[in-house]
């Protein structure tokens, strides 16, 4: 009797512990199948009962003007960043247009260039060089001259400048980006000055062709020598100077330019470059970022400046 009790309160206790879902199958039989059956009806009641978890709403990226923002516009995004880009590209350049027509120094090294252009001619130094080239000849060469035709050509230094602008957008590489942006806008600012400048002036090159004050290709070169200069340092900028140097050479070894054409160019190319690099500094509210050194409390830092 005590074994049949004790059997019974084990049996009452199974069924109270059993889960609904099982009970609900029926009596255990001696196939396992039905207990598998009724196993998956409760693995898939407690789905449906339970809640199933949700992925969070994605973040939003607030979307940052040009004039204040830094690197892509969508960040991780090629095409949507390439977009913005493009639709932003002549704002970007009639404000660096603005700013080159009102920086000091852009105003007097254009100002210097039409000078100095005159004041060669004047003084017929591009005769003395005519004559000189006529006695010597060619000094570089048909390879060299095309080393120089081809590397300072304005359209070689659009290639090269959007060829490291997609690149750079592509790795996300922000800094490198930003210099490729300027680069961009500071040759096309600098070709619509030449060509400019070429109609006004509508002088005859060495070689007989129109339009030779100033030279495209010198200020072009100057023009890309100046914004590495400024974006990397001397190690970068020298050597781009120098290429700059025998690009103008050449123009007038090959007797494609006359020498007030190469340094009008020269000129004009520097004076297009630094207005339209600065322009491009980071700006916090108006006010330009610029290192801060004081010698007097050992300070160092950054500091906002602004001109009125």
């Amino acid at each position: 009797m005590r074994n049949l009790a004790a059997l019974g309160i084990f049996a009452s206790m199974l069924t109270i512990v059993t889960p609904p879902a099982l009970r609900a199958a029926g009596p255990p039989e001696q196939d396992a199948s039905t207990w598998l059956a009724a196993t998956r009806r409760l693995a898939q009641a407690t789905q449906q009962d339970s809640p199933r978890p949700t992925a969070p709403p994605a973040k939003q990226q607030r979307f940052v003007p040009w004039p204040d923002r830094r690197g892509p516009a969508y960040p991780g995004d090629f095409w949507n960043s390439f977009g913005c880009d493009a639709v932003e590209l002549l704002p970007t350049i009639w404000d660096d247009t603005k700013a080159t027509f009102t920086n000091g120094w852009a105003l007097a090294g254009l100002a210097t260039a039409a000078g100095a252009g005159v004041a060669i001619d004047l003084a017929d130094w591009n005769g003395c060089t005519a004559d000189h080239f006529a006695a010597s000849g060619s000094t570089l060469g048909k390879c060299l001259d095309n080393v120089g035709d081809v590397g300072g050509s304005p359209g070689t230094h659009f290639a090269l400048a959007g060829a490291a602008y997609f690149f750079t957008l592509y790795r996300e590489d922000v800094r490198n980006y930003e210099v490729s942006k300027t680069m961009i806008n500071a040759l096309a600012i600098n070709g619509m000055v030449t060509l400019a400048l070429k109609g006004i002036a509508n002088s005859e090159s060495p070689n007989g062709d129109d339009f030779g004050w100033p030279s495209g290709h010198t200020s072009s070169s100057f023009c890309a020598a100046t914004v590495l200069h400024e974006a990397y340092g001397p190690w970068v900028g020298v050597p781009a100077f120098a290429f700059a140097t025998f690009v103008g050479y050449e123009r007038i070894d090959a007797r494609n330019h006359d020498l007030n054409d190469v340094v009008s160019g020269a000129l004009i190319g520097m004076a297009v470059g630094h207005a339209v690099f600065q322009n491009h500094q980071p700006r916090i509210a108006g006010f330009d970022v610029v290192p801060l050194a004081d010698p007097a409390t050992g300070t160092v830092g950054v500091a906002l400046a602004r001109s009125w």
